[in-house]
């Protein structure tokens, strides 16, 4: 039976792949969508080309700065840092900042000697960031994916594919302050010295022109054309789009967000079938709170979605109510899409068993 299962999940991610290609036009050199908790591609276009990724780069370095990086610690700007080519936070040798403003910096007005200076200031210089860089996508298993700087630059061996930046996209996503920097449309930032404050205005158009979009970041070189990672949250669930090399990307990313989510369906789990005995007690079980658990995914998945309850055999009075009583995870394969504790709507109170003095015993028996 187990054989039968694993059979039709792979049927059922095969036939997942590129949901609804041939209904979709972009003019990207390459493309893809991802659903963020089940990993689904469900639209690509030479999703696996290696290619330069400019800007979007800098997601992999805000990774590294929020694993690695503390950012509360000020870091003075150096020479170096100020004089990076290309997009600016406007650095200059001599400014003090702490790490957490130059992050800002970095994601949302895109700054190369931003990106300088993180790398610098979380490690010491900027190999031994990028190997930092090179070893956290080796971990992830980009395996088309090579960085040789921190900003995006122009470099034969610094490339990737719209499905490794998806799939990074959404592993930076599960952290929150990944979330909370990239989702916002404008931000200020203090200087330590010279004392200021600058406000910072994001250059991802969708914050503002999508439903739900939550980010995440534009990119332009020469050599890689326009890039564009962005990512949306509609019912609970997260799309990831990527284009590299796309003329018309903010349109592309709106038809391909869109036919993603209208590719997408509900599943339902009820947890009013959810029951557990309780010893002790007038009441003989108690039920959860919750009435069921809804999740969205990609239409073709959805044969291959459970639900796994985690649940004692029974419970000890006493049992209060909102008490933790059970979990529930919703699952495809092995991974876990979705987990909720439940809790129990019921009070269960001791029962009170008044012990019978010995009169009242030999009144019973005789």
């Amino acid at each position: 039976m187990k054989k039968i299962w694993l059979l039709l999940l792979c049927v059922a991610l095969l036939c997942s792949h590129c949901i609804y290609t041939h209904a979709l036009e972009t003019t990207a050199e390459s493309a893809v969508v991802l659903d963020a908790a089940t990993g689904v591609v469900m639209y690509a276009k030479n999703e696996t080309m290696r290619r330069s990724m400019a800007s979007t780069t800098k997601i992999m370095s805000a990774l590294i700065v929020l694993e690695y990086g503390d950012l509360d610690a000020c870091y003075r700007v150096s020479k170096a840092d100020a004089c990076v080519e290309g997009s600016s936070l406007g650095l200059h040798e001599g400014d003090v900042l702490r790490v957490r403003s130059l992050l800002y910096g970095l994601m949302i007005v895109s700054g190369n000697d931003a990106a300088h200076a993180l790398a610098n200031a979380v490690c010491g210089n900027q190999k031994a960031f990028v190997r930092r860089m090179n070893q956290k996508a080796a971990a992830l298993g980009l395996k088309n994916t090579h960085f040789t700087n921190p900003a995006g630059l122009t470099h034969q061996n610094h490339y990737s594919t719209a499905k490794d930046m998806a799939l990074l996209s959404a592993y930076a996503l599960k952290d929150a302050r990944f979330r909370e920097i990239c989702a916002q449309s404008e931000a200020d930032i203090s200087f330590e010295t010279p004392k200021k404050s600058v406000t910072l205005y994001n250059h991802n158009r969708l914050l503002h022109e999508y439903e739900g979009c939550i980010g995440i970041k534009t990119g332009y070189t020469m050599d890689a054309g326009r890039c564009l990672v962005s990512a949306a949250r509609r019912h609970g669930q997260i799309l990831i789009a990527v284009t590299l090399g796309d003329v018309n990307d903010w349109a592309d990313h709106k038809k391909m967000l869109d036919a993603g989510f209208a590719a997408s369906v509900p599943y339902t789990f009820d947890l009013r079938q959810i029951e557990i005995p309780v010893v002790g007690s007038n009441r003989q079980s108690v039920s959860p709170a919750q009435s069921k658990i809804c999740l969205y995914v990609p239409k073709s998945v959805l044969p291959a979605i459970r639900a796994q309850v985690c649940a004692p055999h029974f419970l000890y009075a006493p049992v209060g109510k909102g008490q933790q009583i059970a979990t529930v995870s919703i699952c495809m394969g092995h991974k876990t899409l979705k987990s909720v504790v439940l809790s129990s709507a019921q009070t269960a109170k001791r029962q009170v068993i008044q012990k019978q003095s010995i009169f009242e015993k030999l009144f019973h028996y005789g």
